[in-house]
């Protein structure tokens, strides 16, 4: 499994994913979701870093927005955005769909609910299959948070912030 891992995540692997390796059936699960949401998806990469970030921001998972914050600056987003992600509402570097992708994950991570208005907003820019990428990256990293914050997974010693 950790050989699988390092093939998979690179080198050194991320402390998440050495913790569910101790349930390697299950880890193999968490792996696939992982990789094929990376991988496979045709959401644009900004949008979709920026969802998640929400999605930690919104939990407190400092771990996951620290990761997240160095995978949204290699999508391109520019370290000023990224340091007004908390005023995303009112700052003017967000365009609207960016606004309406953050909303959504926000209200998704807090009610497990999207509502008819946001929804349509959404329709005006994203394709069905982008809007379906969306809602299984929201679920997913609502997942990975609700495995990081129980475990108390702490940032590798190897990590620093972009």
């Amino acid at each position: 499994m950790f050989d699988r891992l390092e093939a998979l995540r690179g080198k050194p692997v991320e402390n998440v994913f050495l913790a569910v390796a101790n349930a390697p059936a299950l880890c193999d699960g968490v792996l696939a979701m992982a990789m094929s949401l990376r991988q496979s998806t045709l959401l644009d990469r900004q949008l979709r870093e920026l969802a998640v970030l929400t999605v930690g921001l919104e939990t407190r998972a400092d771990y996951e927005v620290a990761h997240h914050w160095n995978s949204a600056v290699k999508a391109g987003l520019p370290q000023a955005k990224l340091e007004k992600l908390a005023e995303f509402e009112t700052d003017d570097q967000f365009t609207a769909s960016e606004r309406a992708v953050m909303r959504f994950a926000r209200d998704v991570t807090r009610t497990g609910r999207v509502d008819d208005g946001l929804w349509a907003e959404l329709c005006g820019f994203l394709d069905e299959q982008e809007r379906l990428e969306l809602v299984l990256t929201t679920a997913w990293y609502n997942c990975v948070v609700r495995i990081l914050l129980p475990l108390n997974i702490e940032l590798e010693d190897w990590f620093s912030r972009l």
